[in-house]
């Protein structure tokens, strides 16, 4: 005989338990009965145990789970529908980290929604029912949380920012101009992009400067002969070199990316008085107002050829919002592209014939390949998805024009 079992040798000598049948429930027996002793411990036995509190809870809390996990998914796609009226929001909140935190998050899925055509029933929806009116604020404030130490430097009497162009060593000084005779070319021309030497393309400015950067940054993304390093800050400018030094933190660009082109886009946080080196200011609206930032855009040019590098500054389109309006861009225009005029590496390209309106007017809805597309936000400052796209594939003629390139980039949009 083999061996048994632990179970086997418990149950020997033991009689079966009496099976209990439909016919005599243990429930029926008078419970002095003697026979009923055992059924009724049986049955108690034969009962599947109450559920634990941890099992209870647990059960009490699929439901839950299963409702939070559909609640977050209805809020994920709300946002993602709604993403150019919420980004919109958050560009007339108030300077801070809570807007900034906003904006940063927004602007991306505002993006998506528009390049995958998520966002058309909502804006349509929204322009009827005339949502994302105009920012109600009476001035948006110019000072936001501090920057980066290392972007800021106090102004001293010396010049104006505390920093002044530099000449730097890299980049051609002299070629030859066919007849043997070497001359100083400056900035350099520039090479024929290619993969392995790609074209560097820094690009500056404020919070418009950001906008254009996104769609320099989609028109240039199947190029990989261009590398395009979007630098721009928002709440930025040339007005108040005490809070955001853009010479200083220019430079550190410079050295740092050696580009071959610097974008500069900014200009719609400067209607405001001028802070000086002495701790004075100059008031905005006056001619002295005018020459000394027409000396601050030109600082920002300087700086950027003496590095070598060929600049394209891209004038303010049409502005309509308590902060700032269409005169003072036209203002701020007229000053950089004089300045470009005279410099030798520089040129000026014009926005406002492409986003605006009739009669040069503030619009945010213009055709875009047939189709009616916003392309600018209801606080009568910023770039839509479409509009910074439209901007940065205009800006291709003016560049290969100005740089004598071929660059492989095709533009994305084109209105009409």
């Amino acid at each position: 005989m083999g061996p048994t079992s632990p179970e086997a040798g418990r149950t020997r000598g033991k009689r079966p338990r009496p099976a209990r049948t439909a016919s005599a429930p243990s429930a029926a027996r008078p419970a002095s009965a003697p026979s009923a002793a055992r059924p009724v411990r049986n049955a108690r036995r034969s009962r599947s145990k109450p559920a634990s509190r941890r099992t209870r809870v647990a059960s009490a809390r699929a439901p839950a789970g299963r409702a939070l996990a559909v609640g977050l998914l209805c809020f994920a796609l709300w946002t993602i529908f709604d993403a150019n009226h919420l980004y919109d929001n958050a560009l007339s909140a108030p300077f801070g980290t809570r807007r900034t935190v906003a904006i940063e998050i927004l602007r991306p899925l505002a993006a998506v929604a528009n390049a995958f055509g998520i966002s058309g029933p909502v804006n349509a929806a929204d322009s009827a029912l005339g949502r994302g009116g105009a920012i109600t604020s009476s001035k948006l404030p110019s000072v936001s949380p501090p920057p980066p130490a290392d972007r800021v430097r106090p102004p001293n009497d010396a010049d104006i920012y505390g920093v002044a162009p530099r000449p730097h060593t890299w980049g051609k000084t002299s070629l030859d101009d066919g007849t043997g005779t070497q001359r100083v070319v400056w900035p350099p021309p520039i090479a024929q992009p290619t993969r392995a030497h790609p074209l560097v393309m820094l690009e500056i400015g404020d919070s418009i400067g950001e906008d254009l950067g996104y769609g320099l940054g989609d028109v240039f993304s199947n190029d990989p002969r261009v590398r395009v390093l979007q630098k721009a800050v928002i709440a930025t400018g040339l007005a108040r070199p005490d809070y955001y030094n853009w010479p200083v933190a220019l430079e550190a660009d410079l050295k740092k990316y050696r580009p071959g082109v610097v974008v500069v886009m900014l200009g719609a946080n400067d209607d405001q008085s001028l802070s000086l080196a002495n701790g004075g200011a100059v008031a905005v609206g006056t001619p002295q107002w005018d020459r000394v930032y027409r000396q601050r855009v030109q600082l920002l040019m300087d700086e950027a050829v003496a590095a070598g590098a060929h600049v394209l500054w891209v004038g303010l389109p049409p502005l309509d919002s308590p902060a700032v309006n269409s005169a003072f861009a036209i203002r701020v225009n007229s000053i950089a592209k004089a300045a470009a005029e005279a410099t030798s590496g520089v040129t000026f390209a014009g926005s406002w014939n492409l986003l605006a309106g009739p009669k040069g007017a503030f619009v945010q809805y213009k055709k875009v390949n047939g189709i009616l597309q916003q392309i600018r936000y209801s606080d009568g400052v910023h770039l839509a998805p479409y509009g910074w796209d439209l901007l940065a594939s205009y800006l291709l003629g003016p560049m290969q024009q100005a740089w004598h390139v071929q660059l492989g980039a095709r533009p994305l949009y084109k209105l009409g």
